[in-house]
């Protein structure tokens, strides 16, 4: 009997019927992340809580902060992080519709969507603590003259935090004003010094950790001790500055030129890929052919990592 071949009577229209099991997948994912957003917000601010104390088990307990001092940065919102984290779901897996089954889609997306929240994170892990660097070099300047000036420490620190944008800094001096005078678990009240160490052990910048330990020291000396202390840390911080804007120019050829590379590459290999795409299959279908073919794309992309890597460049010490 001969065999029968479907026709499609329509087919300007036909892609119509392929759509409806991408949109169903992400109208259902849609109904889902509306559903689940507060809660995988609550369940990231747990999370983010766990780390923040788990980062604390390396110091001695006689100098771990008490735990009403204990403060978890938020370098972007748990409900913000969510809401990505559950868009990118429901992007990718009414993209998987198209390559697999409805239930193997779903099962494939969500670790990518994993991957793609934890970059999200990581980026704005990153980002937080440069907006904080950038802004604590000219910070502890003014600090050092309001104090050469006669102010108290919680009056330049009110003043400062009243005049800085919204920030990463503004919150961490918001909260050496918050906590002092708070009530500790194990009776007392926060003292100053108490504060500002047990930031120095939460912050997540290196260079501003290294400010607080310094400012920590002589908080309970007199006025002029701390005014140095700080004036100090300025010239430091300035000196810091300078040294890594020479290192980053010095650098920045190699860097851009790792970029011009690897882009090149790629752009070559996507040119290949999309003129002699029968070949492309045919060679890397193989089991062979597909381990060369992750050897290829990783020697395309060391380049580019190389000049991202390069342009990490940080110099923290006083």
């Amino acid at each position: 009997m001969p065999t029968l071949v479907p026709q499609l009577t329509h087919p300007e229209t036909a892609w119509l019927i392929y759509a409806v099991m991408p949109a169903l997948a992400m109208l259902s994912l849609l109904v889902i992340t509306l559903l689940l957003r507060p809660r995988l917000a609550m369940l990231i601010t747990l999370v983010r809580t766990r780390q923040a104390h788990q980062a604390l088990q390396h110091i001695p307990t006689a100098d771990r902060p008490d735990p009403a001092l204990c403060w978890t940065p938020e370098s972007i919102p748990a409900a913000q992080l969510a809401g990505w984290g559950l868009a990118f779901a429901t992007i990718i897996a009414g993209i998987l519709v198209f390559l697999a089954p409805l239930g193997l889609a779903l099962l494939l997306g969500a670790p990518l969507a994993a991957l793609a929240t934890w970059l999200i994170s990581l980026h704005a892990h990153n980002r937080y603590i440069n907006d904080l660097n950038r802004d604590l070099t000219g910070a502890v300047g003014r600090l050092g003259a309001l104090l050469r000036a006669g102010s108290g420490l919680r009056p330049a620190l009110e003043r400062i935090c009243a005049d800085v944008p919204t920030g990463p800094l503004r919150d961490e001096w918001g909260y050496l004003l918050t906590r002092q005078g708070m009530p500790l678990s194990g009776g007392g009240i926060a003292t100053p010094q108490q504060v500002v160490l047990a930031l120095a052990d939460q912050t997540p910048s290196q260079r501003h950790a290294t400010f607080l330990n310094h400012l920590g020291a002589s908080v309970g000396q007199p006025q002029e001790v701390l005014a140095k202390r700080c004036e100090a840390a300025y010239s430091a911080l300035q000196l810091s500055e300078r040294r890594r804007d020479e290192a980053q120019t010095e650098l920045a050829q190699m860097r851009y030129s790792g970029v011009a590379v690897g882009l090149a590459g790629l752009f070559m290999a996507s040119y290949l890929v999309w003129t002699q795409w029968d070949r492309v299959i045919f060679a890397y279908s193989s089991s062979l052919g597909s381990i060369v073919g992750v050897i290829v794309v990783i020697a395309l992309a060391l380049p580019i990592v190389g000049g991202m890597l390069l342009a990490q460049v940080e110099d923290s010490d006083y």
